[in-house]
Formats: C-alpha cells, structure tokens, sequence
C-alpha cells in the first residue's frame, strides 16, 4: 500500500463487532421466577424515591444560593452538610439537594445547575468526575475572559509611546521591565519554545523603549478562523494598546470573499476589481502579492480605504504604502489622497515585476483612492498603513478556505521580495481547519507545513515564527452530544512536530480552549464563544483566543526582558 493510502488525515481504524441477537439454545435457560416483578418493584421505588424529592418544599431562595457552591464541587458533601445541619423532620428538606433536575439553569453555559443522580453515580462510576469538574472550570474562565472584554469601555485613543529624543549612549544599559497589570493575568498556555520569539521581543523592547523608527511588525496568516480580523483584532488591539499604535497595516485592495473584513479601518470599494485567490492557483506566474490575492482591471475599479472613526485602533496614518505590478501593456493607477490633487502611476514594464509607490502624510486622519484609470490592465495588490512613532502593526493576511500547502503557490522569489520589503519581526500561521477535510498521510502534511515555513522564511531564515494550533472542531455523535473530530488531535500534534523541526515557537489553541469537547462547551456558553458550525467562533470567541494568545506572548515578553536586564541597549538596536 502506498504511503498516501494509509493513515490519511481523515483516516483511522475502523472495528466491526459481529452482534448476534438469536438464542443461545445451549445457555437458554429461562429467567427465575418473580425475576420481572423485582425489576419492576425496583423502578416503582426509584420513581416513588425521585417523586418525594419533589414532594418536599425546596428551602428559601437564600439558604439555596449557600450552598450553590458547594453543589458545584460535590452534591454528596452539600447533601450530607444539610442533613448535619437540620434537626429531625427539617432534615427532609435536605431532599431538594438530589433531585435529578431543576429549571434553574447555569447563567454561564445555559445548562442545568447540577444533576445530582449523573454527578453522584455516572460520573464518578466512569472517572469522569474531576475532569468534568476541570473542563467546566476552563470554559467558565473563558466567560470570564469574554465579558471582561465585553464590558472594557473603549478609549479614544491609545495613548502614545513617547519618542526618545537623545541618542542611546554607548555605556546604556536595558532597564528591568516596569510592571504591568495584564502580566498577572492567568496564562492558560504558555508558549512551547519561547526563546525563538527572542528576535520579536527584542524588537516589542526597542518599541517599547520609544526608539526613533522603532516599529515591531507582525504578519499573521491563517484560515478563515481569523478572516474577519476577530483574533487577529483582538491580539493588535492589546498590543498597540500596551506598546503604541504604529498603523493598521496591510489590507487588500478589495475583498476576495464576504469574510474578508478588518477591524481599526474604513473600506470601500466602489467599483470591484477582478481578483484571482491563491487558493484557485489562478496565476501560473505564481504573483499574488504578500496578501495572497491579485487584483486586475483596465479601467474603472476603485478602493478607498480610510482610517477608523470610532475605536481606539487606525484613527491615524502618516504613510500609505501602494503594492502593485509593473507588468508589458500596464495601464495607470491613480492615487488621490483626501482632496489634493491624483497622482498617476505608469505600470507599463518590460516584464512582470513587484513595486512600490509611498505617499507621506501628516499624522491625522485620512482616505487614500487608488482607482483604475486605464490606458491598459493594471494590477495591484493592497495598501499598507502605517504611522512614524514607536508602535506595533499586526497584519490580518487570512487565506480564506486555504488549505495548507495552497500557499505553496507562491513564486518563491515573488514571495521573498515581498516578504523582505515588508520587514517583519514576527510570523504567524494558524492553519488546519480545512485540511481535516481532506486525504493524505500525516507525514505528507507535516513535509507540507514545513515546506511552507521555509518558503516564507527564504528571504529571512531567522525570522521568528510561531505556529497557532487550530481551533477544536466539533462534531455529534449518535447521541446528539458535541465531541472533538478525531482528527483535531492527529492534526495539533503534527503541527506541534513541524514547528520543533522548524525551530518556531508553538502555541497550543486547542489545549487553551479547554481540549477534548471545548467547542461543544464553548457553543453551549453565555455569551456564546463557539459558532454554531461546531467549526468557527463568535465575536466573543475570538476576543477570548486573541486574549489568551496575547498573555502567552506577553509571559515570554517578560521573561526575556528579564534575561537581557542590564545588557547594552545598542545589541537591540542592531548598532
């Protein structure tokens, strides 16, 4: 059997038990007398048993909220403490504590409070007590999580990193790192290979330390588990608010599919552009720009993409960067910022080529249209903006429905050329979703990832990278119960696996979302974290994944600062 054909990603044993239902005539004996009227005895006591559970007034509204806590932990102890506490006949009222059901529900997960019978037989009968009791604890901390960031009230603007305005002396030392309040936050999962973030927070350091120019970018890649800029948001949003808003970063220059949408910015395009998706490996030439999709026209497709007037992210830009092609027959491109006057890009060249175009502002509010303007075909590829302060810009980069190794399509030197001009300090891929759906071996996709690590570090091998384990995935068994598909785990550790051989840190999602059956308790919270497809999350799902990722960055920020206290400030500066 050829090594695709065995142990696929949607692979796996299959066992086929045999039941025979006819009689035995060797062991057919019949039951002994009186065997059904002991069964039925036994079900009319148990139901009159459940009834008198019933039948006794439940006790006032406070004495319940007293021992809630208790219920949570153990309904055996609660039971036995309220029989302790009453006194003869009033200990009956104790009867409340074990009946199988309430209408009383959990204000978090929406499930019923307790179910007595289930957690003082089922449970601890299977083992499963203390890690039902754990996975309830895990999805009610992500409540948490969720409405705490709910309940933030938005600042108007982050405050700003002040500049340094004296040059770094040679015998300056780096200072010990201030505290900060998130840093006592709870890390759910700590990052697996911190130190190959070193170049990163070296980078986050000189921001930090208000640095002329000292701009810390990020480029984040993944699924559609960050398409509408929910996670990625929520991670750029916590950033620039601890380290300065250096710009939004890059966007396309239109949207390859409905789901494409950011945060921090104002979008608008006026008449669509033809676009070709790297995951259609609709471009033979392989150019697809840094974001994965190409835009084309000869006349009349515009963007205008503006800075943000609500929130505290992209309310400013000082720089617009223009991606696009010099191609043979290129048409122009017009620039118009704010009111002044168009400037006219020639896209004509003598062969495909990758270019640039830079229009610098002052730092304040604004609106860039890049239009179509004939004379030929253009094509283009996004905008980047960015401001000239110490900060931190994260690039939401999604692919959409992108399996893996559709990135794979990039032309490697295209790819590099882009990469390098971008000049990130950190890459993020968080892929998977859609290769659970797919054939093929483990070993094939683990070549696969690792092929796409090295691709995107070509033009940098050193270039810090992190792998962002998928999302749990969920599926209903025959029971209508929420499980973890089998091949979430298969697919985590392959690319816990890949990101050891590549030397990239690794950040294990489906663990920090509670592991095994989380998207079916994330689905069941309130607010609901989980999206109903048992695949995706919600507004407050994501807010919560960027939160946890953003204390697991934020855990390894502290403990290199702690190692390079006291070293020269010019090693971080690269002088």
């Amino acid at each position: 059997m050829a090594a695709d054909e065995h142990e696929g990603l949607l692979d796996g044993e299959e066992r086929k038990v045999k039941v025979d239902l006819t009689r035995d005539e060797e062991h057919g004996a019949s039951y002994p007398p009186g065997t059904f009227r002991k069964a039925i005895g036994a079900m009319i006591g148990l139901g009159l048993a459940i009834g008198l559970t019933y039948a006794v007034p439940a006790p006032p509204a406070a004495e319940v909220a007293e021992t809630a806590e208790t219920q949570e932990s153990s309904v055996a102890a609660s039971l036995a403490a309220c029989v302790t506490a009453a006194a003869g006949p009033e200990g009956l009222g104790c009867l409340h504590l074990v009946r199988p059901w309430t209408l009383a529900t959990d204000p978090d997960t929406g499930e019923f409070l307790y179910v007595p019978f289930w957690n003082l037989i089922g449970r601890e009968l299977l083992g499963m007590g203390q890690k039902a009791e754990v996975a309830d604890a895990e999805v009610k901390e992500a409540i948490a999580v969720a409405r705490e960031e709910a309940e933030k009230a938005e600042v108007e603007e982050f405050k700003e990193v002040e500049v340094r305005a004296t040059p770094v002396q040679e015998d300056e030392k780096v200072p010990p790192l201030a505290p900060h309040e998130d840093d006592a936050l709870p890390v759910e999962v700590p990052l697996e290979r911190p130190e190959a973030l070193d170049r990163f927070y070296a980078a986050l350091t000189r921001t930090q330390l208000g640095l002329p120019g000292a701009v810390t970018r990020a480029m984040h890649y993944g699924d559609s588990a960050i398409g509408n800029d929910g996670i990625t948001g929520a991670i750029r949003s916590k950033l620039q608010a601890r380290f300065g808003d250096a710009g939004h970063g890059f966007h396309l220059l239109g949207q390859p599919n409905a789901s494409y949408r950011h945060q921090g910015v104002r979008f608008d395009e006026r008449s669509q552009w033809q676009h070709c998706f790297i995951i259609f490996d609709c471009k033979k030439d392989g150019y697809y720009g840094v974001g994965g999709t190409t835009f084309e026209s000869a006349g009349g497709a515009e963007i205008r993409l503006s800075t943000a007037q609500k929130g505290p992210m992209g309310r400013k830009v000082a720089r617009y960067e223009v991606w696009y092609a010099g191609l043979p027959k290129g048409g122009k491109l017009r620039l118009k910022l704010d009111d002044q006057e168009p400037v006219e890009l020639e896209t004509a060249a003598d062969q495909l080529e990758d270019r640039w175009h830079v229009i610098e502002t002052d730092d304040g509010e604004h609106t860039l249209s890049v239009r179509a303007a004939g004379g030929g075909k253009v094509r283009a590829y996004g905008v980047a903006m960015e401001r000239t302060v110490p900060g931190v810009v994260y690039d939401e980069m999604s692919q959409i429905g992108a399996l893996t190794r559709r990135l794979l399509n990039f032309d490697a030197e295209h790819l590099q050329r882009q990469i390098q001009r971008r000049d990130p300090d950190l890459l993020v891929l968080m892929f998977g979703g859609n290769d659970m759906n797919t054939q093929g071996s483990m070993e094939k996709y683990k070549a696969e990832y690792s092929a796409v690590i090295q691709l995107f570090r070509k033009a940098d091998p050193q270039l810090p990278c992190l792998v962002m384990a998928p999302l749990d995935h969920g599926e209903r068994d025959g029971s209508g119960k929420i499980v973890t598909r089998p091949i979430v785990t298969k697919l985590v550790q392959a690319q816990r696996e890949v990101a050891e051989t590549e030397g990239c840190a690794f950040f294990d999602t489906y663990e920090a979302m509670g592991g095994a059956g989380s998207m079916g308790r994330w689905v069941r919270s309130s607010p609901a974290l989980g999206a109903g497809d048992l695949s995706h999350l919600t507004h407050h799902g994501h807010k919560v994944v960027g939160a946890m990722l953003y204390r697991s960055l934020m855990q390894g920020y502290v403990d290199y600062r702690k190692r390079v206290a006291g070293t020269p400030v010019k090693a971080l500066t690269g002088d």
